[in-house]
């Protein structure tokens, strides 16, 4: 899959930020479980490193969570888990005229928000820091 493409895929960036995101946690929730192996996410972080199958190794990941007992899998660890996307009340603007920190390399739905004195977070797959955009 070409870079940009695992975006295409049924939640694929959003699923890679889960895994960037929250890399410690998939860890330890695959050691846990019935399985007790965290192949599927070196996996994935092989994939992302290598320009290999970046969506199969998603897909695999994320149905090892739910065989494991996760039945959100994947998903649950997305930022918008358990939410409803796009619903905004009435009034409310949900535009930030300020700096936004996202995936240094454009491949994943991550982002974080600039906080004071809380030092920008880096990419738990490639180690850089997160990249400033302007909303």
């Amino acid at each position: 899959m070409a870079d940009g493409d695992e975006a295409a895929a049924p939640g694929g960036a959003e699923r890679l930020a889960a895994v960037c995101g929250h890399l410690e946690e998939i860890r330890a929730d695959l050691r846990s479980g019935p399985g007790g192996d965290e192949d599927p996410v070196e996996q994935v972080l092989a994939a992302v490193q290598d320009g290999g199958d970046l969506a199969g190794t998603l897909a695999v990941l994320h149905a090892v969570l739910q065989a494991d007992g996760d039945p959100q899998g994947l998903d649950g660890y997305t930022d918008h888990a358990g939410g409803i996307r796009g619903l905004q009340p009435a009034g409310i603007s949900t535009t930030r005229a300020e700096p936004i920190y996202v995936c240094p390399a454009g491949r994943c739905a991550r982002y974080w928000w600039p906080q004071p004195v809380v030092p920008v977070p880096k990419c738990a797959i490639s180690s850089t820091p997160l990249r400033r955009e302007r909303l």
